[in-house]
């Protein structure tokens, strides 16, 4: 399984990031390339809900891994014979953090897929790290 990933560091503690990070339904106040996000209920292992990107594409994802304020796995079907896991992450460094994004690429076809996208992919969690630096840093 081949994973692509990008990460920064911000001013905002692991808990402030946290806070910003784990609430889907409010992704779209700080994230541009989310049109819209749903979670039902609470961020625990196991929750489901549906994302859409900017491109308008409509997800169902489902998260796992769920450890609070460090880290969750955002799973969602891919191109065909494929699956994505989204690995977030937030590592405390000094009085911040180390935020972190990437994606995991799987199934029988991601020896395909992921040298496609997976790259381009990481590339675009940049802007979404820096975005959700800002946000926790104002919170």
């Amino acid at each position: 399984m081949a994973t692509y990933g990008k990460s920064r560091e911000t001013t905002a503690t692991p808990e402030r990031v946290w806070s910003v990070w784990s609430d889907p339904n409010n992704w779209t106040r700080w994230n541009s390339g989310i049109k819209a996000a749903r979670l039902d209920g609470p961020l625990v292992s196991g929750a489901k809900g549906s994302m859409t990107t900017s491109h308008g594409s409509t997800h169902e994802v489902t998260f796992t891994n769920v450890e609070p304020p460090r880290r969750f796995r955002m799973n969602m079907d891919g191109p065909p014979l494929t699956s994505f896991a989204f690995i977030c992450e937030v590592t405390p460094n000094g009085s911040g953090s180390t935020i972190a994004q990437s994606v995991a690429i799987s199934g029988p076809l991601a020896f395909l897929f992921g040298p496609l996208m997976g790259a381009k992919m990481a590339d675009h969690f940049i802007p979404v790290l820096d975005d959700l630096a800002s946000a926790a840093e104002t919170a």
